[in-house]
């Protein structure tokens, strides 16, 4: 069955203006759509001027019939005639351990690392670490919106409403550590100031590293829209006063649902960690990553702006378009030296219908074992009648290397993987030399061609 997002059909009339009232926006939804249900809560206007169209006999009753159909399938394939309540004894799986390590698990694999000079991270045991700013000793900023509510929890609420459930940074670094870190929050969320900043500076030239926490509060939908890409600035602030005034390493960690603006910050850290919004227990995962217990292998699922003029940026725009963002897609580091050698095809010739593979040698040199994303791209030399992607990633797997190992690494391209939609609609594929890249912002030069056959006019 069909269902609307929340009170869409109605806002045919109230904010798209594509009708005139909520009736003949219900009439055009059920005349013109096999829309079966309209989300809404206590909003009874789509029952009733369904009912009334029916009546009038403007709506025959068997499209209805089409619809309850439908949503009846559904109910009894859910097993909802049988049992149409949940087990109540389900809530006793909350926080289980095997979820939470789950949980934590899938923070492990996506934190990315997007910068390490003079190989400041991992933190050793031995540093004496400062740690300031909001987002570090906070549960709720790491889950973001639809978190407890639809805005995320609030300021009343702060942590407590998760009733011990998660972990933040700061807990933790003390479950690694053993000590309770030396932390400032420093500004708010916003950037207000809520820390002596002197007090900060003092604390921070005792300190032989700093680690600042930057990013968001929680948002969804409408609610999150913003004007301004710029992380606020008064966290900025903080950095650029720590560094101005200390000249100690510091290491940033991005808590953020989307990428913002950092401006001079890339050039002041020493180290980026980008932890997206890693969830209520991904403060341990953090921690692990800086202090070497997790070596991180997350790469960007999108394109990092350096401006805001790059919002709209991506890998796969035009290939005569400029791509110079702040990282790219798929970029990533880790701890250890991965290097790539060897690139063969299974044939140099790429047609419909007869899939070739790209193998490829990864090696790790170490020091630290080392899970390894190998994604495959490709870009056509040129295409008839729609401008080739500057790179699609089209095939990736992600392998466990020890220190010292090397592995073969099998990626499947199709001729399928590169058809395109023409300005007409029309699915096609169009032959040329096809580059196929390994992982182009993470290893050099590691490339092969292959020759794509296909009728200019072969449509799919």
């Amino acid at each position: 069955m069909l269902v609307t997002d929340w009170g869409e059909i109605n806002s045919q009339a109230t904010m798209y203006k594509t009708a005139s009232n909520i009736e003949q926006a219900t009439w055009a939804t059920l005349n013109r759509t096999s829309v079966d249900m309209s989300m809404v809560a206590e909003d009874t206007s789509f029952a009733a001027t369904t009912f009334d169209l029916v009546i009038r006999g403007v709506i025959p009753e068997e499209r209805i019939d089409e619809s309850v159909a439908r949503i009846l399938q559904l109910k009894k394939d859910l097993g909802l005639f049988e049992s149409p309540f949940a087990d109540y004894r389900l809530q006793a799986t909350v926080g289980s351990a095997q979820d939470i390590e789950a949980a934590r698990n899938s923070a492990r694999e996506s934190i990315t690392l997007l910068k390490n000079s003079d190989n400041v991270l991992p933190l050793r045991q031995s540093d004496r670490v400062l740690f300031v700013g909001p987002t570090l000793n906070s549960t709720r900023y790491m889950g973001g919106g639809w978190n407890i509510h639809w805005q995320g929890p609030s300021d009343a609420e702060g942590d407590a409403v998760y009733q011990g459930f998660g972990d933040t940074v700061i807990q933790g670094v003390q479950r690694i550590t053993g000590v309770q870190p030396d932390y400032f929050e420093g500004v708010d969320i916003d950037g207000l100031p809520v820390t002596d900043i002197g007090a900060i500076v003092e604390a921070a030239k005792e300190a032989d590293k700093i680690v600042i926490g930057l990013g968001e509060k929680t948002y969804a939908e409408f609610e999150g829209n913003i004007g301004n890409l710029t992380l606020p600035e008064g966290q900025l602030n903080l950095v650029y006063a720590l560094a101005k005034a200390t000249a100690k390493p510091i290491v940033v960690v991005l808590i953020e649902g989307r990428p913002r603006i950092l401006n001079h910050v890339v050039h002041a850290a020493s180290a980026i960690v980008n932890a997206y919004l890693p969830g209520a227990y991904g403060g341990l995962p953090i921690a692990e990553i800086l202090y070497g217990l997790v070596n991180p292998s997350g790469r960007l699922p999108y394109t990092y702006p350096a401006t805001e003029s790059q919002a709209s940026t991506t890998i796969w725009q035009s290939s005569f378009s400029n791509y110079d963002p702040q990282w790219a897609f798929g970029f990533g580091m880790s701890y250890s030296q991965v290097t790539y050698s060897n690139v063969t095809l299974s044939s140099n010739v790429l047609r419909p219908g007869a899939p070739i593979t790209a193998t490829v040698n990864i090696t790790n040199k170490g020091p630290r074992a080392q899970k390894e994303s190998v994604m495959l791209f490709t870009n056509q030399s040129y295409r008839f009648d729609m401008a080739p992607d500057h790179l699609r990633l089209r095939a990736f797997d992600k392998v466990h290397l020890a220190v010292g190992e090397t592995k073969k690494v099998t990626l499947e391209l199709k001729a399928e993987d590169l058809a395109f939609w023409t300005a007409d609609l029309k699915k096609n594929i169009a032959p040329s030399p096809v580059n196929i890249v390994i992982n182009p912002y993470n290893q050099a030069d590691i490339f092969a061609t292959v020759q794509l056959l296909a009728d200019n006019d072969r449509l799919l």
